[in-house]
C-alpha cells in the first residue's frame, strides 16, 4: 500500500473523529460511507491474534485513529463555545442529528419487520435509557456538565464511571448508526468530557503540568482506556450478536436512540431563539439523513 492510501486513511479517520464528537452521527457510519468498515473490523478483530499481519493492522489502526484523535481535539473547543453561547440551538441541532440516524438502523438489515421478540428488544433498549436518565443526579446533563471547571472534585469512583462510559461508547466504532458521543450523552458525561478537552492544549502550553491538567488528563485517560477495552471486547460480542440475532440487536439499538430524547430534550420556547433551534434541528436532520442515504 502506497503513501496516498495512508493519507486517505488519515483523512477518513479525521472524518470519523468529527462524527464521533457530534452526538447522533456515527463513526461506524462514516467507515461504511468510505468503504473501510470491513477492513476496520478485520484489523480490530485480528491485530492481536494474527502474527503474520499484526504490524500491518497496527499501522492501519494507528493512522486511522491518529486522524480521529486530531479531529476530536480540534473540534472540542468549538463545540464547547457553541453550547455555552447558544445552548438551545446547539442541543436542537444534535437532536436533529440523532433523529436522522434512525434510517441507518432501519436499513441495516434486510428483514426489519416487527415481531414480539423485536418489540420487546426495542422496549428494553428504550427503557434502559429512560431508567438510566431518571437515576442520574443531573450533574451530567447537557444543561450543566458542559462548563465543568472543578475537575479536581472527581473521585476514584467517578474515574471508574468514566472508564465504564468509555467501554459503552466504544460500540460506536463497531455499529454503523450509533454515535459514541450520543451514548456519552445518555450516560451523562458528554459535556464534562468536552469541557476537559476544550482548551487543553493551550492550558498545557501556558501552565505546564498543573493540577487542572492532571485532573483533565485523568478524566480523558479513564475514558480512553475504557474505549480501548470496549473496542477490543465489544467488537467480538457485536460480531456474534449481529451474526446470530441481527434484527433483534438493531431493534435494541433503535430503542436506545428513541429513548435518548427523554435524556436530552431541553424544552422549547416561542422566541427568536426557539425558531433558531427549529432551524438548527432541521439542518442537523438533513445532514444525518444525507449520511444515512450515502451509507445505504
Amino acid at each position: 500500500m502506497n503513501m496516498l492510501y495512508y493519507i486517505r486513511l488519515f483523512f477518513v479517520g479525521m472524518a470519523m473523529g468529527v462524527a464521533n464528537i457530534i452526538p447522533g452521527v456515527s463513526g461506524g457510519t462514516i467507515a461504511v460511507v468510505f468503504g473501510i468498515y470491513e477492513d476496520l473490523m478485520e484489523a480490530l478483530g485480528n491485530f492481536i491474534t494474527d502474527k503474520t499481519k499484526r504490524w500491518k493492522y497496527i499501522l492501519y489502526l494507528a493512522v486511522l485513529f491518529g486522524g480521529s484523535l486530531i479531529a476530536v481535539v480540534g473540534l472540542a473547543g468549538l463545540l464547547s463555545w457553541s453550547f455555552e453561547n447558544y445552548p438551545l440551538i446547539t442541543v436542537y441541532f444534535f437532536m436533529g442529528l440523532i433523529l436522522g440516524s434512525i434510517p441507518v438502523v432501519l436499513k441495516s438489515h434486510d428483514d426489519m419487520k416487527m415481531s414480539t421478540s423485536r418489540v420487546v428488544s426495542f422496549l428494553i433498549g428504550m427503557g434502559a435509557v429512560i431508567i438510566l436518565a431518571m437515576l442520574q443526579s443531573g450533574s451530567g446533563s447537557a444543561e450543566t456538565a458542559h462548563v465543568a471547571s472543578e475537575f479536581s472534585n472527581y473521585t476514584l469512583w467517578d474515574f471508574a464511571y468514566f472508564l465504564f462510559c468509555g467501554i459503552i461508547a466504544a460500540s460506536a466504532m463497531i455499529i454503523p448508526g450509533v454515535s459514541g458521543s450520543f451514548l456519552l450523552i445518555l450516560l451523562g458525561v458528554y459535556w464534562t468530557v468536552l469541557g476537559a478537552l476544550s482548551g487543553l492544549t493551550n492550558l498545557i502550553l501556558t501552565t505546564g503540568i498543573s493540577s487542572e491538567v492532571i485532573s483533565r488528563g485523568l478524566i480523558l485517560g479513564s475514558l480512553g482506556v475504557g474505549v480501548v477495552i470496549g473496542i477490543l471486547g465489544f467488537s467480538r460480542f457485536m460480531s456474534w450478536a449481529l451474526k446470530h440475532y441481527p434484527a433483534i440487536t438493531m431493534y435494541a439499538i433503535l430503542g436506545l436512540i428513541i429513548g435518548s430524547f427523554y435524556q436530552i430534550y431541553p424544552g422549547f420556547e416561542l422566541t427568536l431563539n426557539g425558531l433558531g433551534a427549529l432551524f438548527s434541528l432541521t439542518i442537523g436532520l438533513l445532514i444525518s439523513l444525507w449520511f444515512a442515504k450515502t451509507s445505504g
